[in-house]
């Protein structure tokens, strides 16, 4: 365990001993671990000798207990990991210094082990795919009322059935209960939550209302996936792209999927980094590296199940906790004696207005065009619980989900209206100066802290520093449960952002590779539902798959830290990806008597690049050491007092690089669906996948 720095400081670190933590630390890990393997050894022996049989419904809950196990293997794991972690954290973290993380290090580390000690084991595809099997509920009525759970074959059965046979079996699916949530969760990410105080401290409550618009992202993403489902029998975006567009394109496809991936790991890390000490110092990697490290842990053991399981359970706590949060800014009678969320705006943070910053809308419209059209593509962790459940179960799920996602997002953004009054207050009462208490401060400047210290970022409510802010001026531990919510949104989707990248790797790429169990006669993506082609060497690449993305995504960190950019620049490098995956959903497919409209590659390829080279070249022109470039040409907005908004230049580029990849997918769909007059038979007509329909599936299809 690396302990962390002071959140905020502007003298030495709370503790010396920082530099020598890592060292030591894995030291004792690795003997910690070693201790644990030779417990499980010798707990796995007695089973053996004393032929110890798994409980059943007639034992009582004392015997289940003695005869689990998986209980005593995880009781093992718990106080051998309490020990060691609880131990490093006191002697590293600084306690008795003035300011210090310990707290918030403690947080971490025994809500990672809940997370980690209730994992599920998933070893079977339908589990570590699809998220499928034995489910809390089932565990709880187990262990409390004697209820018989199914067996590990009655669930296999039971999917095969689902997927493969076509049958209506419903034991061990995954319901509303547990896929609303993890919906929900998945998407409220740590860089998310800090994006949408940043923005309620530049636009107010307006600035919540513009991140929502990103998240017109579930509507989109539940009505395309149904439509796919329903009409064309589709079971994962990737295979719907590969037969409607080719083998080129849905690699190309792959590679816009697992970068958006790849920027979810470091962009999360280094929210979380941020509330354990300034960037680049050992607190700060150390928090970042253990936020990635944890996920990685549970769901290598469980894959989806693990997933979904840890989502339910970090939704309601997410909830509690926001609604503690904004409780306590409410509390705070510096700021409610004189105004309140809806009603303050700042006087003279942005001059130029007056008030708060000009051009809110610009950054609504520009993320509702990326959130309608295009952006819910480009993240398999959403697209991927499109294709959990039955069809209904998921478009309720992605409806109500979002919905809630969506108000979450918008609350949290009084984080950021409750910062800039801090920053406003306080540089007024304390003349704040380079992060120290200037001279002459008034009464109101507290004397027994600096709130100085966090008002000296550039960055108007830095959500770490609002939440310094916020435990002093009502109780400290107030900054432990921001940080909590912050690691309970970063855990969730890192552990969702493996399990997708574990698919993508394993089935949808490895799925060329014909590898050992896929039987197959031909080399495409595979689907998760594809239980009769998926072998114990897929599920053994989609775990290596995790450590390598959260190593590597970690180490990242390192060259790029502004996370604003994982959504903005990133969302807009996948502009052309909108159009042929919305045109899916109307594809008119090949059947007997009819023809069908031919496969078309260029479609798909061509407005993708073209989009990549927008998206790129708004990163680039707009980069701090820059500041100039042809998509500042584009800008659109102004009024009055403000030439361009902030988001002028963001709405430009997306609004007319829209128009242009989707002129361009039109063009070249037109293309080869005239190739065949021309004599060009190369592509085929695209047939729909009718092989695997459910029951429930053709019911909702006459329905469409």
């Amino acid at each position: 365990m690396v302990a962390g720095m002071p959140t905020t400081t502007t003298g030495k670190p709370a503790t010396d001993q920082v530099a020598q933590v890592p060292t030591e630390s894995l030291v004792v890990i690795f003997f910690a671990f070693l201790l644990y393997l030779i417990a499980c050894g010798g707990v796995i022996v007695i089973f053996h000798k004393f032929k110890i049989k798994e409980p059943t419904t007639d034992d009582g809950l004392i015997a289940k207990v003695t005869k689990s196990k998986q209980f005593w293997l995880r009781f093992l794991f718990v106080v051998i990991a309490a020990m060691i972690g609880t131990l490093r954290i006191e002697h590293t973290c600084g306690r008795g210094e003035p300011i210090n993380s310990c707290d918030n290090w403690h947080m971490m580390f025994w809500y990672g082990l809940l997370l980690t000690v209730t994992a599920s084991v998933s070893t079977a595809p339908f589990e570590f795919y699809l998220g499928e099997g034995v489910s809390f509920w089932d565990n709880v009525k187990f262990w409390v009322r004697n209820t018989p759970i199914p067996t590990q074959e009655d669930y296999e059965e039971a999917s095969r059935q689902r997927w493969v046979e076509g049958s209506d079996a419903q034991t061990g699916n995954v319901g509303f209960k547990t896929l609303m949530p993890s919906v929900f969760i998945s998407w409220i990410f740590a860089k998310s939550i800090r994006n949408s105080a940043w923005l309620g401290g530049r636009y107010g409550p307006l600035g919540g209302i513009a991140y929502t618009s990103w998240y017109l992202s579930f509507f989109t993403t539940g009505v395309v996936c149904y439509l796919l489902r329903t009409r064309y029998n589709f079971k994962s975006l990737p295979t719907a792209v590969y037969k409607n567009y080719g083998v080129c394109a849905v690699i190309l496809f792959q590679l816009c999927l697992f970068f958006r991936l790849f920027n979810e790991v470091w962009s999360n890390a280094g929210v979380i980094g941020g509330f354990y000490g300034p960037k680049e110092s050992p607190g700060y990697w150390g928090a970042a590296w253990l936020s990635v490290l944890i996920p990685v842990g549970y769901v290598m053991l469980g894959g989806m199940r693990a997933s979904l399981f840890s989502d339910v359970f970090q939704a309601g706590l997410a909830l509690l906790f926001l609604v503690v949060v904004l409780s306590a800014i409410g509390s705070d009678q510096t700021f409610s004696s004189r105004t309140n969320g809806f009603a303050y705006e700042p006087s003279t943070i942005y001059k130029a207005t007056g008030g708060w910053d000009g051009g809110w809308w610009a950054c609504f419209v520009a993320g509702s065009v990326q959130g309608i059209i295009s952006y819910p593509f480009f993240d398999p962790v959403l697209t991927d619980r499109g294709f959990i459940g039955t069809p209904k179960t998921m478009l309720m799920s992605m409806f109500i989900g979002g919905g809630l996602a969506a108000a979450f997002i918008f609350f949290f953004s009084f984080i950021g209206v409750y910062g800039a009054f801090a920053r406003e207050h306080f540089n007024k009462e304390c003349n704040c100066n380079s992060g120290q208490i200037g001279l002459n401060p008034t009464s109101e400047c507290p004397s027994s802290w600096n709130p100085c210290a966090s008002l000296a970022s550039s960055t108007v409510s830095e959500a770490s520093d609002v939440a310094v802010i916020l435990g002093h001026q009502t109780f400290r531990a107030l900054e432990v449960f921001v940080n909590f919510i912050m690691i309970t949104a970063s855990m969730s989707t890192l552990d969702s952002t493996f399990t997708s990248a574990s698919k993508l790797v394993s089935l949808e790429f490895c799925g060329f590779l014909n590898l050992e169990g896929d039987s197959r006669d031909v080399s495409a993506p595979l689907r998760p539902q594809d239980l009769n082609n998926i072998g114990p060497v897929h599920i053994r690449i989609a775990r290596i798959t995790m450590a390598c993305l959260g190593l590597i995504g970690t180490a990242f960190l390192g060259i790029e830290g502004d996370v604003m950019q994982a959504t903005t620049a990133a969302g807009t490098c996948v502009m052309g990806i909108g159009a042929p995956i919305w045109f899916m959903t109307v594809w008119k497919v090949k059947t007997e008597g009819s023809r069908g409209w031919r496969q078309s590659p260029l479609a798909f390829v061509v407005p993708t690049l073209v989009g990549f080279v927008f998206g790129l070249s708004y990163w680039a022109n707009g980069r701090k050491d820059v500041k100039s470039g042809w998509t500042y040409d584009w800008a659109l907005g102004s009024s009055d007092k403000q030439d361009t908004f902030y988001y002028s230049r963001f709405l430009g580029v997306n609004v007319y690089g829209h128009l242009i990849c989707g002129g361009l997918f039109f063009l070249f769909f037109a293309l080869h669906q005239i190739l065949p007059k021309m004599g060009v038979e190369y592509f085929p007509e695209v047939e729909p996948e009718i092989d695997q329909q459910t029951d429930k599936e053709t019911k909702e299809l006459t329905r469409v």
